[in-house]
């Protein structure tokens, strides 16, 4: 992803002052003075995601966004409608954010949004997006081919020119700190904006289930629900297999960085994966939800002997890992073969199908990830995300 992702266990620090944006002297009015209606459905059936739900109204729909962005104590309010009776009565609140229906186009900022958009069929609306190399999508990268999205160039420096000449109806965006003064020169040129918090869900099908918020702005809600509906049962189902088998195999994750082997704590959003796959992730009694900075010798003496190695960043073979590091070769995984990486799908530029795919698909991973762990039991199974490393 430009990138959210590069390493599913990576993150960055998420400092962002966004509804601190000053705001046209014209946008006096207060948000209680308007009278909302009854809601025809109070909140959209939202089952895992924590970080955003959707109230439907007659002739409207009221997004909300709670912690946009790590540590953040506020709630972004998007109003989407093409009813221009709302959009009035909306237009002058400060902290509200209109978006007007139809949307004909929209530019995205992460490659996680883009399998949103494709499941839902509406990927021809996209027309911008930064550095193109990194998306996987063969569709999209056709587009692009095409001269149907432009380049914006890297996530962190903008195009901002090329932006407005493209005056897209939504930019779908994110924020992990270094982007401010980017998004703040978005707002002000007037462009809608919303912040999408897909990564920061902390369960798999919370962040899958951000399809929902996608699709609210097409009007293509019922679609989301039926889709993520089948890729919750399908994640469910696998996980139940799972669930009732005693062999539990060891597994660790990662790979050391200069002197630190940054490991996710057990609560982490990526390890769930493992135990629900059928593993024993061997830092799940660790409560972080954050990234531990281990000495190798430390996780030598607790993975020295597990029985999987998950996860290798950019290593895509056994002779690259023994030449990063020579001390690689005492692990019984490496002694075994048994190394997987999420690099079965690769474009030459960079894109990647696990950091594009793997928040839409959860499910697929699980599958990878139990196959890996108890191959008799996922014999109809052919690996997608993850493969082999030789």
């Amino acid at each position: 992803m430009i990138s959210l992702t590069k390493n599913i266990f990576a993150f960055g620090s998420l400092i962002f002052l966004f509804l601190n944006i000053s705001c046209s002297d014209n946008k006096k009015a207060d948000r209680g003075q308007i009278k909302e209606n009854i809601p025809i459905q109070a909140i959209t059936n939202i089952k895992y995601a924590k970080r955003f739900n959707i109230t439907y109204f007659n002739s409207y729909k009221k997004i909300t966004v709670n912690e946009p962005w790590s540590g953040s104590p506020d709630t972004l309010v998007y109003i989407i409608t093409g009813d221009e009776s709302v959009i009035k009565a909306y237009k002058e609140i400060d902290d509200i954010e209109l978006v007007r229906q139809p949307i004909e186009n929209i530019v995205c900022f992460s490659t996680t949004h883009l399998p949103f958009l494709e499941l839902i069929n509406e990927e021809s609306r996209l027309i911008g997006f930064p550095t193109i190399d990194y998306i996987y999508s063969e569709k999209i990268q056709n587009m692009a081919r095409d001269g149907k999205i432009k380049d914006l160039g890297p996530s962190n420096e903008i195009n901002f020119e090329s932006l407005l000449e493209l005056n897209p109806e939504l930019v779908m965006a994110f924020t992990m700190g270094n982007e401010l003064s980017m998004l703040r020169k978005i707002q002000l040129s007037g462009i809608p904006m919303v912040l999408n918090a897909d990564y920061l869900e902390d369960h798999p099908l919370g962040r899958a289930e951000w399809i929902k918020f996608m699709a609210a702005f097409f009007d293509k809600d019922l679609e989301a629900d039926s889709i993520f509906d089948e890729i919750e049962k399908s994640y469910l189902k696998t996980k139940g297999r799972m669930d009732n088998l005693d062999k539990r195999p060891g597994i660790f994750t990662g790979v050391v960085y200069g002197d630190t082997w940054f490991m996710p704590g057990g609560r982490h959003y990526g390890t769930r994966f493992f135990n629900d796959a059928g593993g024993n992730y061997l830092w799940s009694d660790n409560e972080s939800e954050n990234i531990l900075q281990l000495s190798f010798e430390s996780v030598y003496e607790k993975a020295g002997s597990a029985d999987f190695w998950i996860g290798t960043a950019t290593y895509n073979s056994l002779r690259e890992i023994e030449q990063a590091d020579i001390r690689y070769k005492n692990f019984k995984a490496f002694k075994t073969g048994n190394i997987y990486n999420y690099s079965a799908r690769v474009r030459d530029k960079g894109g990647n199908a696990y950091f594009e795919m793997g928040y839409a698909r959860p499910d697929i991973i699980l599958k990878d990830l139990a196959k890996i762990f108890h191959p008799d039991e996922m014999k109809d199974h052919q690996f997608y995300f993850y493969k082999k490393l030789y």
